[in-house]
């Protein structure tokens, strides 16, 4: 019994270490997503934002673009919460 618990807890802080990466990533997409949607309807012609591989998106429509992409990105992020929180509970057992 003991040989599992070491072996969940190796496991749980292995999958904890890879989940805190993967949250603060999508955090800062999100955010980094936003910044872009407002610079580019500000005139920095520099950001492109395309639908397809040679669709590009009206300037107008960048912001509500960038918002709905940071929405999903941050609905991943509470998900990715929601497993890290779960790898702690598993260790601190």
């Amino acid at each position: 019994m003991t040989f599992l618990k070491i072996l969940q807890a190796f496991f749980c802080s292995l999958a904890l270490i890879v989940l805190s990466v993967l949250y603060i990533g999508l955090l800062v997409s999100a955010v980094l997503s936003i910044l872009a949607g407002i610079l580019r309807t500000f005139g920095l012609d520099q950001i492109k934002m395309s639908i397809w591989y040679d669709v590009d998106l009206p300037i107008l429509f960048s912001i509500p673009l960038a918002l709905l992409v940071a929405v999903l990105l941050f609905l991943c992020a509470t998900y990715i919460k929601r497993s890290m929180v779960f790898c702690l509970s598993k260790l601190r057992i």
